[in-house]
């Protein structure tokens, strides 16, 4: 085992003093991590201190026209010519732009009304909610330790949580019999638990199903991770916000567990990760945000851990999605155009729940319940849903997502409206020719 660097030790002691349960749930490698006061720190302190020549920023500059713009290519600065030079190439800061990770968490505040005078960290930025979930795994998971999750996932968390950092999984199959959510299992595999610490994942909008919780289940969830709490146990809950605000049905709860699990016991500790590639349409800027349910005192040296993690893995977010993101919720016409947008995927959601649901298909599959996000998720009856999917490929051209045995996931997001008998038609009659 490696000495403990003294800067790691402050910090460990930092945390224990403000926050017991998040000292509780470090890792090994979590309680070693720090950020070393090195070159960051020195250029940090040359940005205010160095007047005459700033030599530490690792960028080029060019002075043939004044004192010193950032050096470039024209042919990348004419595709963005509204935006500062600065805003394009210069380096962000490791946790993201201050004034992106402020109106993000207005942005929190505004869609998430049991937050309304809760104690929540700054949003941090990531690159991708993936790189959000490996900096919780590389923090709070050891080789061995428990992670909850339902039988119905998004597969990348296997790879992120379980091949790479060794976590135990526990799952639960996520419907009961009457197709809600299943808090009995939930509850009762949180009540067998033995360790002293746990990690739960939840998802909703979920992925693969487009199912969301009632506020009856989501104060179920919360009571039942409080009752574990309550007995003593230490427990971390991610919360996957991938498609946060993407409600089409208004029987659901049109707002993140996370408002109600912040403050819920002293042995919570929740976060969310979410991110503009489903809520703000940009899929390919690759920006996400991590938000903890903790005040400034614990989360000024666990912001010190996780910059350590972050500059020995990404060094940081793209500036340029940052930048972009914040321009674009800043806009004129920001609010109707992601409302047009929502419009569009609501009528698509409601096309396709109609048209699956259809009684003509009732001997074929059954239809998972789907309020929100992108996804309708079938139960074939009839045939092997990976045969399936390999027959409407190569015969009909119709791309769909095969999980395990009978599951067939559509990504409605797809479809025009216009598509959508079409597609569903011929899903029926492969199907029929199994």
């Amino acid at each position: 085992m490696q000495d403990l660097n003294p800067l790691a030790a402050d910090l460990n002691e930092q945390i224990r003093s403000a926050a017991p349960a998040v000292f509780a749930l470090l890792s090994e490698l979590g309680k070693r991590i720090y950020l070393p006061k090195g070159i960051l720190s020195q250029t940090a302190e040359a940005s205010t201190k160095a007047h005459r020549f700033n030599a530490t920023r690792a960028i080029a500059l060019d002075f043939s026209e004044d004192g010193g713009t950032l050096m470039h290519l024209p042919v990348s600065r004419e595709l963005l010519p509204e935006l500062t030079l600065e805003s394009i190439y210069g380096y962000a800061p490791v946790l993201g732009q201050q004034a992106l990770r402020e109106a993000w968490k207005t942005h929190l505040l505004q869609e998430n009304l049991a937050l309304v005078k809760k104690t929540f960290s700054l949003p941090i930025v990531t690159s991708v909610m993936t790189h959000g979930f490996s900096l919780l795994a590389e923090l709070f998971v050891n080789n061995g330790d428990t992670l909850v999750l339902p039988d119905k996932i998004w597969g990348n968390y296997r790879l992120i949580f379980q091949t790479k950092a060794g976590a135990n999984i526990q799952s639960y199959p996520f419907f009961n019999a009457l197709n809600g959510f299943n808090t009995h299992r939930f509850r009762e595999i949180l009540t067998n638990a033995t360790a002293e610490k746990l990690l739960i994942l939840l998802n909703f909008p979920h992925n693969p199903t487009g199912y969301a919780v009632t506020r009856v289940e989501a104060q179920q969830i919360v009571d039942a991770i409080t009752a574990r709490a309550e007995a003593g146990c230490h427990i971390l809950v991610i919360i996957d916000d991938a498609y946060a605000g993407l409600w089409y049905d208004a029987e659901v709860m049109h707002e993140s567990l996370f408002g109600l699990l912040v403050g819920c016991h002293p042995n919570v500790v929740p976060v969310k990760i979410d991110g503009t590639t489903k809520e703000e349409y940009a899929w390919g800027l690759r920006v996400a945000f991590m938000t903890f349910g903790l005040g400034a005192a614990a989360m000024q040296p666990l912001e010190q851990k996780l910059s350590g993690l972050i500059r020995a893995d990404t060094s940081g977010a793209s500036q340029v999605s940052q930048t972009l993101i914040l321009a674009a919720m800043k806009a004129p016409g920001y609010a109707e155009q992601k409302q047009h947008n929502y419009e569009t995927l609501r009528i698509r959601a409601l096309k396709v729940k109609a048209v699956a649901s259809d009684a003509r298909y009732a001997e074929l599959w059954e239809v998972y319940p789907s309020h929100a996000g992108y996804f309708i998720c079938l139960n074939l009856k009839v045939g092997n849903a990976e045969t399936v999917r390999q027959r409407l490929l190569e015969a009909h051209g119709i791309g769909t997502i095969a999980l395990g045995e009978t599951a067939l996931r559509i990504a409605y997001s797809c479809l025009d409206e216009s598509d959508i008998e079409t597609v569903f038609g011929k899903i029926a009659r492969v199907i029929e020719g199994v």
